[in-house]
């Protein structure tokens, strides 16, 4: 019984759909075609999941990508990438950004796990950012949210006043994920260097909650 399980997990760990292990120079053009699987409907890795659990839980994981986003509901990095068990390495919070726990977890994937890219993704209607740019009083530790997310967008009423809230609050989204694509990287000497020997590269993404789509940032 013991052999026949473990034939059966070399099986699945051969054939199962995946994409953890796709390479640096085409993490973008993947996530792209996953995403529009996702806004087409015509999603494969969810099809597939007892086979990814299978071969992750037997050989362990190797994710290619990891994702800093928010923990907003509507952006679940795996289901709007059309990716599955094992393929991201995903931190999550309220407006996306980076900490020390978030760095020290991006280290772990860059020197243990095999992550060659971290993509920063945004989010249209951002309540987090929404609230950083209304500046008004916050109830218990949410001030923390409000705190960390301001450095990212302290110019955006001085630059665009004249534009409308939601405006003001698209410009908003992507600057913050501008300013933590850098933020990621100069709060870690490791993942300085990984990127300096071009072993880590980092994207920057905004993604429509209302449309589904997700437009990189050049």
């Amino acid at each position: 019984m013991q052999q026949l399980l473990l034939t059966l997990m070399t099986v699945l760990a051969t054939t199962s759909f995946g994409f953890s292990e796709i390479k640096m120079e085409g993490a973008k053009a993947t996530l792209e075609k996953g995403n529009q699987r996702f806004t087409e409907g015509t999603a494969l890795a969810h099809n597939w999941q007892k086979g990814m659990v299978a071969k992750t839980g037997n050989l362990g994981q190797t994710p290619s990508v990891a994702v800093l986003t928010c923990a907003d509901s509507r952006t679940p990095p795996e289901v709007i990438f059309d990716f599955g068990v094992g393929d991201l390495f995903v931190c999550r919070n309220a407006g996306g950004f980076d900490t020390p726990e978030v760095n020290a977890t991006f280290e772990y994937g860059v020197a243990a796990l095999g992550v060659h890219t971290i993509l920063v993704l945004g989010h249209s209607k951002c309540g987090a950012v929404t609230a950083t740019l209304e500046g008004k009083p916050v109830p218990g530790n949410i001030s923390i949210l409000t705190k960390a997310l301001q450095p990212g967008i302290d110019k955006i009423h001085q630059e665009h006043s004249d534009l409308s809230k939601e405006d003001q609050l698209n410009h908003a989204v992507e600057a913050l994920v501008r300013y933590q694509m850098i933020e990621v990287i100069k709060n870690s000497e490791l993942l300085q260097k990984a990127k300096a020997d071009g072993k880590l590269q980092v994207m920057g993404a905004v993604y429509d909650v209302e449309t589904g789509k997700v437009r990189f940032l050049n």
